[in-house]
């Protein structure tokens, strides 16, 4: 519990302003500046935090080794040798011209995500510190400390979303190419061009969360019958390596019955029952609640190999940002929605202390002086399960 008490006193503070936005929601300035407010909390927060969580232990060392002799202005063939994206790849290079820190790089990293998910909620939602909220809840704390090139890449993606509804493909595809110079994974969302923006029809969306919970709780492979219907090799060699790879106990975790399974229904019918009102309230949710769709279907299809599930749930884990804000203006009866509100303080706070109760999650501050590269090298070895 203790390596959370910073995680959980950012989410009380932006509390506090969540409800200071909510009194004051008629006055626009207000709004706008306590966004901005939220926005530097997350940047002095998260860009100027030490060696937090993994992602470091692949980018210091290529840092390190990132310089003028090495890359020759060749991104791509850096890309080659190092597995980065050329994008990302260049981003590193530029900030280390600049300033060879590597603090400094993730420092710029966060700058970046900041702006993006400043810009996003700003339009999206009406009270940001409570986007700021649930961004952090659903895969923003994750993406702000462990998915530093994905996590580029689907906030340029959730800000190319309004090009689809304006239906304006050069600049949608123009920012999922930009997306996809950090990550591969942005390929993805390349198709949904093409149907994001329509409404799905409500019992089409419950059949389709119903047969992902089926999946779900009868523990059904789809992914390894799926591999059997197109790749029926000889002698099932290609089936038994992809069998051994998502039933390995270093590689597999079959997702099981949680608080998160539960939270995850409970959105479920939620959106149901009030997808009318939702898709009323603004045109855009259709695009929110086709992503919730996704996620579901992603978390649920893929649940029996944790690593693919979460890899790929989290390319849609932002129409929570949206939806969830929203869902609480459906609600007719105003204790619904304080009985809603507090199930959303309790949670998230239960979802955060999950996610960060580790000594990787050790939170420390360059600024105020932080733990060195070797020391948090020598703890992750030592404690790490990974």
């Amino acid at each position: 519990m203790i390596y959370s008490i910073p995680y959980v006193a950012l989410l009380l503070l932006f509390g506090f302003l969540a409800v200071y936005s909510y009194n004051h929601r008629d006055d626009e300035a207000k709004r706008r500046n306590v966004g901005i407010w939220c926005a530097l909390i997350f940047l002095f927060f998260f860009g100027s935090r030490g060696f937090t969580c993994d992602d470091w232990i692949n980018y210091y060392p290529a840092f390190q080794k990132c310089s003028f002799e090495y890359v020759n202005f060749n991104v791509f063939e850096y890309n080659i040798k190092w597995g980065f994206e050329p994008g990302f790849t260049l981003l590193m290079y530029l900030c280390k011209i600049v300033v060879d820190d590597y603090h400094f790089f993730v420092f710029i990293c966060t700058l970046i995500n900041t702006l993006l998910i400043f810009n996003f909620l700003y339009k999206r939602v009406e009270n940001i510190p409570l986007g700021f909220i649930l961004f952090l809840s659903f895969g923003g704390y994750e993406m702000s400390t462990n998915l530093m090139r994905n996590s580029i890449a689907i906030l340029i993606f959730v800000n190319a979303l309004i090009y689809v509804e304006k239906r304006k493909p050069l600049q949608y595809f123009g920012l999922c190419l930009l997306a996809l110079s950090f990550h591969l994974s942005a390929i993805m969302y390349f198709p949904l061009y093409f149907f994001f923006h329509k409404q799905c029809n409500k019992w089409v969306y419950l059949a389709l969360f119903a047969v992902g919970n089926i999946v779900f709780l009868l523990h059904i492979p789809i992914f390894l019958k799926l591999v059997s219907l197109f790749f029926d090799d000889v002698g099932g060699a290609l089936q038994m390596k992809v069998y051994t790879y998502t039933t390995s106990s270093d590689l597999a975790e079959m997702k099981t019955l949680s608080i998160g399974y539960l939270e995850r229904l409970f959105t479920g019918i939620l959106v149901f029952c009030y997808y009318g009102k939702l898709v009323d309230l603004k045109e855009g949710n259709k695009v929110f609640i086709n992503a919730l769709l996704c996620y579901f279907l992603a978390f649920f299809l893929f649940s029996e190999f944790g690593e693919i599930s979460d890899r790929l749930s989290i390319l849609f884990v932002f129409g929570y940002w949206v939806i969830w804000n929203d869902l609480i203006k459906c609600f007719f009866i105003e204790n619904n929605k304080k009985l809603f509100l507090a199930f959303i303080s309790i949670y998230v706070v239960m979802k955060m202390v999950g996610s960060t109760n580790m000594i990787t999650s050790e939170y420390d501050n360059v600024l105020f002086g932080a733990k060195s590269y070797e020391e948090r090298l020598y703890i992750h070895n030592r404690y790490s399960v990974e």
